[in-house]
């Protein structure tokens, strides 16, 4: 896409999600939130100018972002980024409210910082958010849902603190689900049918997310992060 000499690129696949066989009000408003972030991405584009912006206020609203490993493949060495899983990786994004802005490395160039100094700000400045969450019991399976709705429910996965929280809460290993930045599902599985069910919850939410991550499942043993493939 091409906007007034700024340029964007959308999933092909993402965009093919929003419309359905059948029209209706819920596949409507899907196509039409995805077209408004698109134009408010243009139209921030156009407005936005890194130089402008005082250094201390751009390390208080930088926030890490996951993607897709596939994420802007050849094009992602221009950006901040660093490696997560072999399923996900960590972008670093400038809030600006309604949206954010995915950080260039050569924004830092313009304000003089240092790679590592902005991403453990990054890292601090995700941690000042609230933890919220649903919990919902499936056949003896217990599923939280992180829902503070700020656009970073997806990163609390890089929250070291909130990641023990859930270990004290469920006292053993549980299962995290990434399936797009908008949310993370944390999961007290008690026998196959609750894998089942988390397998289910994570395809729904990737094919309707506009920024998929992926449908592989981690799995959080109180220290480290893997990666799970749930074979059904």
């Amino acid at each position: 896409l091409d906007y007034k000499n700024h340029k964007g690129e959308i999933d092909l696949e993402t965009f093919k999600n929003k419309f359905t066989t059948n029209k209706t009000k819920e596949s409507d408003n899907s196509l039409e939130n995805y077209l408004n972030i698109i134009t408010k991405n243009f139209l921030l584009q156009e407005n936005f100018k890194i130089e402008n912006i005082p250094k201390e206020q751009f390390l208080k609203k930088i926030y890490p972002v996951m993607r897709a490993k596939t994420f802007l493949k050849d094009k992602a060495d221009n950006f901040l980024t660093k490696e997560h899983t072999h399923e996900s990786k960590i972008f670093y994004a400038l809030d600006l409210k309604d949206s954010y802005k995915l950080i260039e490395k050569k924004s830092l160039a313009v304000l003089n910082l240092q790679e590592e100094v902005v991403k453990k700000e990054a890292i601090e400045n995700l941690k000042k958010l609230p933890l919220k969450y649903n919990k919902e019991e499936i056949k003896g399976n217990t599923f939280y849902f992180l829902n503070a709705k700020d656009g970073y429910d997806g990163s609390r996965i890089l929250d070291e603190e909130i990641l023990k929280y859930f270990f004290k809460k469920i006292q053993k290993d549980f299962y995290i689900g990434l399936p797009h930045q908008e949310t993370l599902i944390i999961a007290d599985i008690k026998n196959k049918i609750g894998l089942q069910i988390l397998q289910k919850i994570m395809v729904k939410f990737y094919t309707e997310a506009l920024l998929p991550v992926t449908t592989i499942t981690f799995k959080y043993d109180g220290e480290k992060l893997e990666s799970f493939f749930i074979y059904l």
